[in-house]
Formats: C-alpha cells, sequence, structure tokens
C-alpha cells in the first residue's frame, strides 16, 4: 500500500519511512483490484519487504465479520466476492515467535463509474499522510468528489489539493472535496491531507464516500484502501 504514496511524500520522506520501517515487521498487503466485479477472482500479496526472517502464518477475514475465513502460510491467495458492496479485508499476521498484527483495507465489489483508495504513512513525528486517489473508470460528466470523516481529538491540514475545491462536508469533522470539472475515463485525481496529533486515539479509524455524476446520474462509493492505521 505503500508503493504510490512514497511519490507524494518526496525523496526525504522515503528515507525517513523506511528507515522507521526497519524497526520493526508490519502487517500489510496489496490486492490486485479495489474495485472487482461480483465473481471476479482478486489475488492478495502479503508485503514480503514488511516481514523479518522465519516462517509467517496468515488469518484472512474477507467480510470483516472478526472470523477467520483462511488460515494459511502461503503469502499469495485468491478469493472472490461473490455479494456487492463494501468489504472490509482483514489480516492478521503472526510471526515465528507468537506476535501478531493486523491491517484492514477496504474493497468495493461490484463495477462504479469512479472509486477512490486511501494511502496512509504514519510519520516519525506521530502525524498521518494521507492520500486519496480517485480512478475514474467511465467519463465523469458533471464532477467527482468524497467526504472523509475526520477523527476527534486531532488536527488536519491539506498538503496537495489537487486542482479540486476544499469545502466542509456535514459537519466541522468532515472534510469535503470536490473537483468540477469532466473527466475521461482511465482519468486520475489526487488530493493528500495530513493528521496532526492532538488528544484524540493514537489509532486512527478511516471513514469516506466518493461520489460524482456520470450521463446525469449519481454515483455513491465508500472510498477503499486504508481503514485503519495504528501506533
Amino acid at each position: 500500500m505503500k508503493k504510490r504514496i512514497y511519490a507524494s511524500i518526496g525523496a526525504a520522506a522515503i528515507l525517513v519511512s523506511f528507515a522507521f520501517a526497519c524497526l520493526a515487521w508490519e502487517a500489510d498487503f496489496e490486492p490486485s483490484s479495489f474495485n472487482p466485479e461480483v465473481g471476479e477472482p482478486v489475488t492478495f500479496a502479503i508485503c514480503e519487504p514488511c516481514l523479518d526472517s522465519g516462517t509467517y502464518r496468515y488469518a484472512w477475514d474477507f467480510d470483516g465479520d472478526g472470523v477467520t475465513d483462511l488460515e494459511t502460510e502461503e503469502m499469495v491467495i485468491e478469493h472472490v466476492f461473490e455479494t456487492r458492496g463494501f468489504h472490509a479485508v482483514g489480516l492478521t499476521s503472526t510471526a515465528p515467535d507468537g506476535r501478531r498484527k493486523t491491517k484492514r483495507l477496504g474493497i468495493l465489489v461490484g463495477k462504479v463509474p469512479a472509486y477512490a483508495v486511501r494511502e496512509t504513512i504514519r510519520e516519525l513525528d506521530g502525524s498521518i499522510f494521507v492520500l486519496i486517489t480517485v480512478y475514474m473508470q467511465d467519463a465523469i460528466t458533471a464532477g467527482v468528489g468524497f467526504t472523509e470523516n475526520l477523527p476527534r481529538g486531532w488536527m488536519s491540514e491539506v498538503v496537495d489539493v489537487g486542482g479540486a475545491i476544499k469545502g466542509k462536508g456535514n459537519d466541522a469533522e468532515q472534510l469535503g472535496i470536490a473537483w468540477g470539472s469532466q473527466f475521461d475515463a482511465g482519468a486520475v485525481a489526487e488530493f493528500s491531507y495530513r493528521l496532526i496529533p492532538g488528544y484524540g486515539n493514537p489509532t486512527v479509524a478511516f471513514e469516506g464516500m466518493v461520489n460524482g455524476y456520470t450521463n446525469g446520474d449519481r454515483f455513491f462509493g465508500e472510498v477503499c484502501g486504508e481503514l485503519e492505521i495504528a501506533p
């Protein structure tokens, strides 16, 4: 999940994040698609550089109910989603010494005109860099945008608006972002912001919705990608 985000925060941040990552292993994985069709096989690949040496075990929860659906030592697995909608896919990695770490990513099943993917990096000062990328699968005729719920007790600052208009959502703790222009199919739009720690919980849960218009019809869908980042 960190492959694209490094380009947005600069070379210096790459070195800092890499040095930080080397201090401890982490659970991380990448799906072959964040917006598959119903019945389309999705490949999930474990981030091998994120691990220390030894044999790890991986427990997968594909529907977010907290129950393990698959336990394996394989680093690449395949899954087929049979129902439309948003799926919180969870991975629990168990190290050879018994320590466990978890990761959750959102997958939106059922093709939509545009979908968004959230990527994050916790920086050494405790702040969290967030990159949201919107992928246009159809021509967007009357704009696209998203709302992002901000965690209580954290401050936020915009890093790069990416040509969007920044506003407020339905309340003070919601970020509202919109691009008013039309987009061709295959176009990409990016917006990044930073969360600055205050008195809030150091574990941050993310939740957002993307919306837009195509051919006069409005569409909605949850923001995919990172759903939680822990210290």
